[in-house]
């Protein structure tokens, strides 16, 4: 047993234990209270919903024009990011030497495709208050913004602190998204540019990666998602860099270690219903591949080449084998993942890959094909589902 496997249920166990076995709504409505400033903060809950007190409006007359500001700032972000990035310059005007309209201003400028102005926001609001980036989107955010100015430890070290609170973001993409995000830049900081392709082969290189295929494996365990699929392939990917093809090829099936042994079973048991199962799980990869180029989790953006190469393998031998030839003759080709990428490559042309036939034809056979070519009644056998 790796220890990535041992230690992320102890971090992803954190959230509930620090909130004393709260429920899923009362961790949302936490954070969403943990988003407040302090200084727009009340002791209670009924003084929160008065607003700030007649002595704090003395010794500060703007404070609650300016907690508005910030309030109506965060809520605008979702929808429209350049309002709020107007009513953090109003509320930092109103009361300076907040670190709140800072965060509002960074978190704004990541939104609007500004990561260097929003790491330099990010740094203002840190100056001059720590706590300040606690909160688990404005952490989500922070994370982001170092990754894309190129500060990949720190960033990692961020995204450390954030999955423990995953929990605390509510949506399940939003959860997925911030799994993914932390396994492609944990596999970035593994194998650095000049270092030798430890993930090649080998303990070592595993160790290496066995972070990147934790995350990734908490991902598919958790409730799907719209990026289901996204985390197959960076399973996939993670693993066979990790020396572990057999397990990779497995994911792409659709049947990893640890997947239900009665679905195993059942597909052992009828050969057609094993055969529309990986059927249905390569158009999902298909369709996957073709989506790819609008995803902005990688931190090596030459991954899109080789997460496509994978995503095609079970469909079009040709054009997989040209994603592969394409990672390698770019950056892919000098980084720490160049030697697994060839052996993937030519397993590939060797008709290796997988332990069948890539193209679907081949391996189906024409009776699995007659779905497609006749009507629905006359198909042998029901069309199964997707791979658990």
């Amino acid at each position: 047993m790796h220890l990535g496997s041992l230690l992320l249920p102890a971090l992803l166990a954190l959230p509930l234990a620090a909130h004393g076995g709260q429920s899923g709504g009362d961790l949302v409505a936490a954070a969403a209270a943990a988003g407040r400033p302090p200084e727009c903060s009340a002791r209670t809950s009924r003084a929160i919903a008065r607003g700030p007190t007649v002595w704090e409006r003395a010794r500060a007359p703007e404070l609650p024009r300016y907690c508005d500001l910030v309030a109506r700032g965060q809520a605008q972000l979702g929808k429209s990011p350049e309002a709020a990035r107007e009513s953090a310059r109003l509320a930092d005007r109103i009361l300076p030497g907040h670190a709140a309209p800072q965060v509002l201003l960074a978190r704004a400028a990541l939104a609007l495709g500004s990561p260097e102005d929003a790491a330099r926001a990010f740094d203002r609001a840190r100056h001059i208050d720590p706590r300040s980036v606690e909160d688990p989107h404005t952490l989500h955010d922070l994370a982001r913004a170092l990754a894309r100015t190129g500060k990949r430890d720190e960033a990692l070290a961020t995204y450390r602190a954030l999955v423990p609170r995953i929990d605390l973001l509510g949506a399940a993409d939003r959860r997925a998204l911030v799994l993914l995000e932390a396994a492609h830049l944990s596999m970035a900081v593994a194998g650095p540019a000049g270092k030798p392709a430890a993930g090649a082969r080998g303990e070592g290189g595993r160790a290496d990666l066995d972070e990147a295929i934790a995350y990734l494996r908490e991902a598919r365990q958790r409730a799907q998602s719209q990026l289901a699929r996204d985390v197959t392939l960076s399973l996939a990917l993670a693993l066979d860099r990790a020396g572990d093809r057999a397990q990779a090829d497995a994911a792409l099936e659709g049947v990893v270690a640890g997947a239900p042994p009665q679905a195993v079973r059942a597909r052992a048991a009828d050969p057609r219903a094993g055969a529309a199962a990986r059927e249905h799980a390569d158009d999902d990869l298909a369709s996957a591949a073709a989506r790819l180029r609008s995803v902005d989790y990688l931190a090596a953006p030459e991954d899109r080449l080789a997460l496509e190469a994978l995503a095609l393998e079970r469909t079009s031998t040709t054009a997989a084998i040209a994603r592969w030839e394409a990672y390698l003759a770019g950056a892919g080709g000098q980084g720490p993942w160049a030697a697994a990428a060839r052996a993937r490559l030519d397993a590939l042309r060797k008709g290796a890959v997988g332990g069948h036939r890539p193209a679907r034809a081949a391996a189906a056979g024409p009776a699995a094909r007659a779905p497609r070519e006749r009507p629905a009644a006359h198909a042998p056998g029901p069309k199964g589902g997707g791979a658990p």
